[in-house]
């Protein structure tokens, strides 16, 4: 029972600090480590309830009062990463919405581009 316990703190441990790496990386804007490394927290919290199946009985209190500590920094964390993660959105969405401004722009000067198609008729020049 006791050997359980203790997996179980130790893999709640273990998702924390992979939660602490996900907020590192989205601090400084490493958004390709921060998928890489919520791909291992995925699994990692997937594995809970595997854990959980192998407890028979109730955790003991100090267990219980450890993993309670673990889960709110783990949801201090997810949120300030999920804000991070908002932020980023917006830089997405208004580069984007530069970049077809600047589209939209480049095809209409591209239309003016040859100035035998906007004069009509042919210019003549006196030589």
């Amino acid at each position: 029972m006791m050997d359980a316990c203790s997996s179980l703190l130790a893999h709640y441990q273990y998702i924390l600090a992979l939660s602490e790496n996900m907020l590192s990386m989205a601090r400084q804007s490493e958004w390709d480590a921060l998928v890489y490394i919520e791909e291992k927290y995925v699994q990692a919290v997937s594995k809970i309830s595997e854990l959980n199946a192998g407890i028979e009985q109730t955790l003991p209190a100090l267990i219980q009062d450890n993993i309670t500590t673990l889960l709110r920094q783990l949801l201090d964390n997810e949120n300030e990463v999920n804000q991070l993660l908002q932020a980023r959105m917006r830089q997405l969405k208004e580069l984007i919405s530069q970049s077809a401004r600047q589209q939209t722009l480049n095809s209409a000067y591209h239309k003016f581009s040859d100035l035998a198609s906007i004069l009509p008729g042919e210019i003549k020049t006196t030589g």
